[in-house]
């Protein structure tokens, strides 16, 4: 298992972060506020659509649904199965770890590894499981990014402030998973021996050589696990187009995508936890390019982080807590189809 560091055991840190970046998220809001009218507000409040509102709250659990899916899809894949509850609260707790800890994702990985090898996962596939979310999500980072980059081109919106990060980015992203299959479960000597002087490195690649090779490198699993990642980035972006409607605005499902991954680009290169502040300022000024009222796109951004940041916050502790107490409540099992 990936070794603590002593950063990983400050509190301190996390919640300077969070401040900072709530700090952030005031700045930006109050910006716009003295852009806007203040009478507009209102007129949306009264024009809201709560059932759009609902399905939006929908869209946003059948997230959860399907980031637990993929691990519970990579550990029937070895032969064993996890009941449908203990997969929803890994998503939750998956969420809540990464919106808190700005890490690239592996504090979250950490945190579900140890709730599986809790529930007496085989060790090589619990392994396998997290290589292959963190593989698969770079993988499905790269074509959401692509189509949205294609999108942008194609409304002449392209400019090379967005360009050129998004580009090196996906290069960054598609070297890094290509990375992960190539070195599970045979990591060589020399690589080690050159990148292991750090007690970090020594770790990680422990624990990709304990992993099972063959599951990591699985086509089929590959594909499933790349087509979830793929589902909870269209749920997020249908999210925000839902709630635009639902403040009776109006924007294209494809400028909204596009605007959904250019925000959610920089909330991924940040290092404030979740990207707060940044995501919001980005989304707010990417939708405005879309011709959206000031108004409806700070509204609907607003509205799209308590959804997705703020709302399973608590819930999110709870699962994560929950999920490594000891207290196992139920275990992974063999799979009979």
């Amino acid at each position: 298992m990936f070794e603590r560091t002593d950063a990983e055991d400050r509190q301190g840190p996390r919640w300077i972060s969070l401040f900072l970046g709530g700090a952030f998220l005031v700045v930006v809001v109050v910006a716009a506020l003295h852009f806007s009218e203040e009478h507009a507000f209102i007129r949306l409040a009264r024009q809201a659509k709560p059932a759009w509102l609902v399905l939006a709250l929908g869209l946003q659990a059948a997230t959860y649904l399907t980031q637990g899916a993929i691990w519970g899809h990579v550990v029937a894949a070895a032969g064993f199965r996890l009941p449908r509850r203990t997969t929803f609260e890994l998503g939750l707790a998956k969420l809540f770890a990464d919106q808190v800890v700005p890490s690239a994702g592996l504090s979250s990985s950490v945190l579900v590894a140890k709730a599986l090898e809790q529930r007496r996962g085989p060790p090589a596939a619990v392994r396998a499981a997290v290589l292959i979310n963190m593989a698969s999500y770079h993988l499905a980072y790269v074509l959401a990014l692509s189509v949205a980059l294609a999108i942008m081109w194609q409304n002449g919106s392209a400019h090379a402030v967005v360009m050129v990060p998004a580009c090196l980015f996906l290069a960054f992203s598609f070297a890094l998973a290509a990375a992960i299959i190539a070195l599970s479960g045979r990591v060589p000597d020399g690589l080690r021996t050159a990148m292991g002087r750090m007690r970090a490195s020594r770790a990680l690649f422990a624990f990709m050589a304990g992993a099972d090779p063959a599951l990591v490198r699985s086509l089929r699993v590959l594909a499933h696990t790349i087509g979830l990642q793929l589902a909870i980035v269209l749920l997020d972006a249908t999210t925000l187009w839902t709630l635009i409607v639902a403040l009776a605005g109006r924007a294209s499902a494809a400028g909204v995508f596009a605007s959904f991954m250019i925000a959610s680009l920089v909330r991924t290169m940040g290092i404030l936890p979740g990207g707060l502040g940044t995501f919001e300022a980005t989304s707010v000024l990417t939708l405005r390019m879309l011709g959206m009222d000031l108004e409806v796109a700070l509204s609907a951004t607003l509205l799209f982080r308590g959804l997705t940041f703020w709302l399973p916050m608590l819930p999110g502790y709870w699962c994560s807590r929950r999920a490594v107490s000891g207290r196992v409540s139920a275990a992974v099992q063999p799979y009979a189809p």
